[in-house]
């Protein structure tokens, strides 16, 4: 046994640094797959030259600019008769004025929410009253924008939606956490006055969406690439009655090693995650009303599960021409 497996049986970080020590890794499984399959065909393997992975354009170009309503809210002691005059004062703090996307959706809908109270409950002068009401009218779609500005353009969500390397097995305690976290989200832009501040850590810290759709990217691209090997080079794979079917069986276990073995668990875990996010997904659906912008989880995904079956019918063709009984 060579030094370098020795090193990777008894410390497994060193794996990257040595050669020989990297089999765990999803992009080998693909890697691997494609070339014992090459093998067996005696076929040159096709190269994997993927197209480049995007998932954010630059901060600038999601962000959409709010202008802020000024109605001179702070020289009204009478808005200390409904509970706004004191949030306004504190956005216009020092710690207020910077406060960062969360914050500030905690802040422009719990105004919203004091404007409303102070129109309907308030004891106001009717002047007072008529500014509120046109207020109203204005940050009521704002909402919306700043939803989208927390969603694409704040740290903790640039961090959660930008792809960065392939998800491991074995994240689900991790999945679940964010999947709360997003549901946390979704719940406030729905009208509840939950504090959105309880999911940031999570969000920011737990890197789940975007290195899934990242990883079901790779994952489609790479097994596109293996069956268009299978497509190309079916006519060597010979079987039947009086016919050599040595590259039959040898096909056939690498299937069951590499495909079954290997790449079939690691996309069914990618997908778990997936269907585990789903329901929840809802926070990143289009909204071409502001933006042409769409994030690509939900595209991609629909693309993995048709590669998937892609690859799997052409597995189902060749065991039945030559014979095999699956199930």
């Amino acid at each position: 046994m060579s030094v370098s497996r020795i090193l990777c049986s008894l410390w497994v970080p060193l794996c990257a640094l040595l050669a020989g020590c990297t089999d765990n890794k999803p992009s080998q499984y693909f890697s691997d797959y494609l070339s014992k399959i090459a093998s067996v065909q005696e076929a040159t393997p096709l190269k994997s030259d993927l197209p480049k992975y995007e998932d954010l354009p630059r901060k600038r170009e999601l962000y959409i600019p709010i202008d802020p309503i000024s109605i001179g809210l702070l020289e009204s002691y009478q808005l200390r008769k409904c509970g706004l005059f004191n949030l306004i004062a504190e956005k216009n703090s020092a710690l207020g004025k910077v406060a960062d996307e969360f914050r500030n959706y905690n802040y422009q809908r719990d105004v919203l929410y004091g404007i409303s109270r102070c129109i309907e409950e308030g004891n106001i002068d009717d002047t007072l009253k008529k500014k509120l009401i046109i207020a109203e009218k204005q940050k009521r779609p704002e909402l919306y924008q700043h939803q989208w500005n927390l969603t694409y353009t704040s740290h903790a969500m640039q961090e959660q939606l930008k792809g960065r390397h392939w998800l491991e097995q074995g994240l689900a305690e991790q999945v679940t956490q964010v999947n709360h976290a997003i549901s946390i989200l979704n719940q406030a832009f729905e009208g509840s006055n939950i504090d959105i501040t309880s999911a940031q850590e999570v969000i920011e810290k737990q890197h789940i969406i975007g290195n899934l759709s990242y990883s079901l990217f790779h994952a489609y691209q790479h097994l596109d690439i293996v069956t268009k090997q299978l497509l190309d080079n079916d006519d060597k794979i010979l079987c039947g009655q009086n016919i050599n079917n040595t590259k039959f069986r040898y096909l056939n276990n690498v299937f069951e090693q590499q495909y079954l073995g290997k790449v079939q668990p690691y996309m069914a875990t990618l997908d778990s995650y997936y269907q585990q996010l789903s329901a929840n997904l809802i926070l990143i659906q289009p909204k071409p009303e502001m933006s042409n912008f769409k994030y690509p989880l939900v595209e991609i995904h629909e693309k993995f599960r048709s590669s998937i079956q892609e690859h799997v019918s052409y597995w189902q063709r060749l065991f039945q021409r030559c014979g095999k009984t699956v199930g």
